[in-house]
């Protein structure tokens, strides 16, 4: 076993980490509490989709697959050089966020429209960026730029924004305070600019790119398979649980009913 790589412990670096990680584990403890208040506080919610039993565990499934890409298979992989591996993580979180993009982005309705036009603009412009390392000639500081700004931004952002959610949260304190949602947005615009420049300069000491002497990790056929089902299943699973939550569709009113024998 080798050990994981750290960036360099300096002061700045410190309270970088420090804020990085308060920042992190504030948006899953947001993730988790939207988690608890759809299965068992409905009426809690800020999204009210989540409400519905199916697209509760869809976003549960979701927030599972985005965990484990963050914390378990990316940095491992970043480590050992796997791209197998790093691109799988990455391809399973993507093929568990479709759902949730295409039936429940309430963001408009609940940040309102400007972060709602800014939801949009990072989707097709981090997805962009993903097709654009993929297709590089190898470079693994890019796929640790990837990992630690990009997908962790998925949790950087939540908090903060849920907060200052709050000071607009009603039709009465939208009215008193008209700026509220472009300071919302600006606060989570800041944290995604300020992420960027802290990875790129290695100031969060948990996260580091693969030494240079680390040899490229040689996948395994049995790798390749259990990757391909891995992927597959979070899929299948997917698209099943989304099945279940809009049902046959309005095309099955065209298949003839079947005559009682």
């Amino acid at each position: 076993m080798v050990a994981m790589n750290f960036s360099p412990v300096t002061g700045d670096s410190i309270v970088i980490t420090i804020a990085y990680t308060t920042l992190l584990l504030w948006g899953m403890w947001v993730g988790g509490r939207q988690v608890y208040q759809g299965f068992f506080r409905p009426q809690d919610l800020l999204n009210p989709l989540f409400g519905n039993r199916q697209a509760i565990k869809i976003f549960t499934f979701h927030l599972i697959v985005v965990s484990l890409d963050l914390f378990v298979c990316g940095p491992v992989s970043l480590h050992y050089k796997s791209r197998l591996w790093y691109w799988g993580g990455r391809i399973a979180l993507l093929s568990s966020s479709f759902s949730l993009a295409s039936y429940f982005n309430r963001n408009p309705q609940s940040f309102g429209h400007l972060i709602g036009y800014w939801v949009r603009f990072r989707n097709f412009f981090e997805i962009s960026l993903h097709v654009l390392v993929a297709s590089l000639a190898i470079n693994w500081f890019y796929y640790y730029g990837l990992l630690y700004w990009l997908v962790a931004y998925r949790y950087l952002d939540v908090g903060p924004r849920r907060l200052l959610q709050t000071l607009y949260n009603t039709p009465e304190k939208k009215a008193a305070r008209p700026w509220a949602p472009i300071l919302n947005w600006a606060v989570i615009t800041t944290i995604y600019v300020l992420a960027a420049i802290a990875i790129y300069h290695r100031k969060v000491i948990f996260a580091a790119p693969p030494d240079a002497d680390m040899p490229v990790h040689i996948a395994h056929r049995w790798e390749v398979i259990l990757v391909l089902a891995i992927n597959v299943g979070v899929a299948l699973t997917a698209w099943g649980m989304m099945r279940t939550y809009t049902g046959p569709g309005p095309a099955a009113a065209l298949i003839p009913s079947s005559e009682e024998p």
